[in-house]
């Protein structure tokens, strides 16, 4: 048991390290027989945009936000700069040993919202882990560094959700908060691509979270190939109080690297499913939409494929990612894909592609700073076959306990 747990520390650790590739730093000491660790990091980010950036929005924002990019028709404007701290970090770790294996805690936290929001809170034991993590639907093995908090697309969506998880060796199953900690209330997640965190009309009536979500996965992460399989089933539902349906939803993921030599690791991964809504990162569509009386579900599929090369005294990371929902039937539907204002006129259209390349290079003059620069390329498409795109140039300084 003791080596199970100790593997578990050791894959959040990891986890960590894979989006951003800090040394394991904290500050330990032991209170009784408990071991305690404190640890975080402060890091500055500093942007800058240009191209297609719609108007208003005054950049990206703090990582790439695709709803902020301007489409073909749309005022834009050029030349944004943003400096943040938001996603400076902090967080506790307990291990407290038992006659079956560590009791471990977590507690941790960042400001990436501008004020303090809470990461992750949870206790594992023999087995079972309680708490809000990682959904189970989720790996860092596919994922190639960037210094965009966003991120390559086409993959899971880094939510973190309460849940109740068993597992055993390299096998995970959970049950999982439908609603999740980053989904908010309507089909869609909480956010749209085209509106910006606004509900999207005939997908936000009467939504109904009825059952937990469940999530399986097995992952290999010993030796230089690493590997993981996910899936997801869900279930989609509104009620009203008058009408009332529910659909099935699904997803599926597999992601694996392989280094091929001691300073070279390619990285894949390739997510989807029906219904998959946001558990899927920058899904450009809802879960499901709504006509009348009857709830159907949405298809869309992703993929990200990257690599990572020692170079000098740091890593260059290159990685292409893509993500395509299925609008086919909501038009056969007759669901509204151009909305328009008050006054009749053009506001805008739902997104169907968003894809991304990230190219960074990040170094640590000692183990406890990393120092990046990275280009990112985005590009946004709706489903009337529009499109925008717009480049950010992103410098981080990262400083670790």
């Amino acid at each position: 048991m003791h080596a199970r747990f100790s593997r578990l520390r050791s894959s959040l650790m990891l986890a960590a390290a894979a989006l951003l590739p800090l040394s394991a730093q904290a500050v330990d000491f032991t209170v009784e027989k408990t071991r305690v660790s404190v640890y975080g990091y402060a890091k500055l980010d500093i942007m800058y945009d240009t191209g297609d950036v719609k108007s208003g929005s005054r950049g990206l924002g703090d990582s790439v936000n695709f709803s902020k990019i301007a489409v073909d028709g749309q005022r834009h404007t050029s030349g944004h700069s943003n400096l943040t701290a938001g996603e400076s970090r902090l967080g506790f770790k307990t291990a407290t040993p038992t006659s079956q294996g560590d009791l471990v805690t977590v507690i941790e936290g960042d400001f990436f919202t501008g004020d303090l929001r809470l990461r992750q809170a949870y206790g594992a034991w023999n087995g079972v882990l309680a708490g809000q993590t990682w959904s189970n639907f989720h790996t860092f093995i596919g994922t190639t560094p960037t210094l965009d908090f966003t991120g390559p697309a086409g993959r899971d969506a880094f939510l973190r959700q309460a849940q109740l998880r068993y597992s055993y060796g390299d096998v995970h199953i959970a049950l999982e908060d439908p609603s999740g900690a980053m989904s908010g209330r309507s089909f869609d997640g909480g956010y749209d691509a085209a509106t910006g965190g606004k509900s999207i009309a005939g997908t936000d009536v009467g939504r109904k979270d009825s059952l937990p979500d469940l999530t399986l996965r097995y992952e290999s992460g010993r030796g230089p190939a690493k590997w993981a399989l996910a899936a997801l089933l869900r279930e989609v539902a509104f009620d009203d109080g008058a009408q009332h349906d529910s659909a099935v939803g699904w997803g599926l993921l597999a992601a694996g690297s392989y280094a091929l030599t001691p300073s070279t690791t390619l990285r894949a991964q390739v997510t989807g499913g029906d219904g998959i809504g946001a558990y899927m990162k920058v899904n450009p569509a809802p879960a499901a939409y709504r006509v009348g009386d009857r709830l159907e579900t949405i298809t869309a599929w992703g993929g990200t494929l990257g690599v990572s090369q020692a170079v000098g005294p740091g890593t260059l990371n290159l990685s292409y990612s893509r993500v395509e929902a299925d609008w086919d039937d909501a038009e056969r539907d007759g669901v509204t894909l151009i909305r328009t204002d008050t006054a009749g006129g053009f506001v805008d259209a739902y997104d169907e592609v968003h894809q991304v390349i990230h190219l960074n290079y990040q170094w640590h003059p000692i183990e406890q700073v990393t120092y990046g620069i990275e280009l990112a390329h985005a590009t946004r498409e709706t489903v009337d076959h529009r499109s925008g795109s717009v480049n950010r140039v992103q410098g981080s300084v990262i400083y670790a306990f």
